[in-house]
């Protein structure tokens, strides 16, 4: 049987030109993207596929919009994933995010230009909102040692220019986070610097219906991937022959195998190292009749951060009835605080008319009641009373917001945590809960 290249070089041979994303249909390609294996499995779940030229114009409106409506000239944004939401690219995530090498300008004209690592131009010509490739915004200190300061103020020069061409002249310049020396150069050059964080937070926050689309699909893939673990789980924990780390590699696996990116923690153990929460995932072996618990912390398909919870009853025998009366109070924490979201509704009032934990809960409860989610954990955060400070949270909810509604019901000085989070849409009139996983049977006494 004749091959052609022209169809092994196509992601899916049975296609056109372009995918049902709106990318090419070319397995070559520069521009990342979900495996065959996601898009075969989202089309026999009936999952619509976001517009992935109409996402990439939503979110460069989203921040030219808030940098007129604050008065600044431009955007720096060094931080990956605030690249990643104006551009759609990537170059080497995590190693960027401890060696800034990136920095985007997005000028309030709406003129967007890149400074990519050495050699990387060519990341993001795929996308034509990118109007410039540059290189030259790495100030750290292993690239540039004791002349990082000359490399900043050539950078800080070329801003310069381009606000005067693209931002009108105007020196109120918004920044995310940056490197000491290129800081001092753009504040040389009569640059007043603003917080840019506060603009890409909130731009962020509301997500469009292609964004929407894109969680939906990653939400299945990484769905898929949860119960591919639970199957490992379940055959092999009780043997008591394999580690925690063995389990979570399976989530890793099926993650990568859909087109997903990364997991931002080591979040996954087992027995009584859930106790206290937020220990890595490490070589202990999964006993027989004992729980496992998790928070995917996911990078998924389309760069969408999956951020779910579960605990499993790993074993033969049934849970302790101290675990079944945790597990169920978990799942109504959720559920109430979960029917409190809809537009309108206060950050405040989140905070303080939220179901309540019981006393034995209250030392070692999570860090938040909810909390945004997109690329990544993402503003808003929703607090406790006790953490409440007056004056951070004064926002409303509105439509369009994802929040990640949590629950981690720990025992002080108890042998065992319950570790639970849905992922949640806010709609015009409500909510919409994004996650389908089950609750463990057993720990809920069924």
């Amino acid at each position: 049987m004749t091959r052609h290249h022209r169809d092994a070089r196509k992601i899916d041979p049975s296609r056109g030109l372009m995918l049902g994303d709106g990318t090419p249909n070319n397995a070559d390609r520069v521009e990342i993207g979900p495996t065959l294996l996601a898009l075969r499995e989202w089309e026999a779940a009936d999952l619509e596929l976001p517009d992935l030229p109409k996402m990439r114009d939503y979110r460069w409106r989203r921040l030219v919009d808030a940098i007129n409506a604050r008065g600044y000239g431009g955007l720096i944004v060094t931080d990956p994933l605030n690249i990643r939401y104006a551009t759609d690219s990537t170059n080497m995530q995590l190693w960027n995010t401890h060696n800034p090498f990136r920095a985007l300008l997005v000028c309030a004209d709406g003129y967007m230009v890149i400074w990519d690592y050495k050699n990387g131009k060519f990341l993001t010509q795929f996308n034509p909102l990118v109007r410039e490739q540059r290189t030259g915004a790495d100030f750290f200190y292993f690239d540039r040692g004791d002349k990082a300061d000359v490399a900043a103020r050539t950078w800080a020069g070329e801003v310069r220019d381009l606000i005067a061409e693209h931002g009108g002249g105007n020196r109120r310049l918004a920044v995310d986070k940056i490197m000491l020396h290129g800081l001092r150069a753009l504040e040389a050059l009569g640059f007043a610097i603003e917080e840019g964080e506060e603009l890409t937070e909130k731009a962020r926050s509301i997500k469009g219906p292609d964004e929407i689309k894109a969680m939906r699909c990653a939400s299945h893939a990484c769905e898929t991937s949860v119960r591919r673990m639970e199957d490992y789980a379940r055959e092999w924990g009780p043997t008591g022959t394999v580690s925690e780390a063995d389990v979570w590699a399976v989530l890793h696996a099926e993650n990568i195998k859909r087109g997903g990116e990364w997991i931002e923690t080591r979040l996954l153990t087992s027995g009584p190292r859930t106790n206290p929460w937020f220990q890595e995932c490490g070589p202990r072996l999964v006993q027989n009749n004992e729980i496992l618990a998790f928070d995917t912390d996911l990078v998924g398909c389309y760069g969408i951060c999956v951020d779910i919870s579960r605990t499993w009853w790993i074993g033969d025998a049934g849970p302790r009835p101290d675990m079944v009366a945790a597990m169920r109070h978990g799942v109504e924490h959720i559920r109430e605080n979960m029917a409190m979201l809809k537009p309108g509704v206060s950050f405040r009032d989140l905070t303080f008319m939220a179901h309540r934990l019981a006393p034995e809960y209250q030392a070692l409860k999570y860090g938040c009641q909810m909390h945004g989610v997109g690329l990544c954990d993402e503003w808003p955060l929703i607090t406790y009373p006790d953490r409440w400070v007056e004056g951070a949270y004064d926002y409303e909810v509105q439509a369009g917001m994802v929040l990640c509604v949590e629950a981690l019901i720990s025992p002080e000085g108890g042998d065992f945590s319950i570790k639970l989070e849905d992922q949640v849409l806010v709609t015009e009139d409500g909510h919409e809960n994004l996650t389908t996983y089950p609750f463990d049977a057993a720990l809920m006494g069924e």
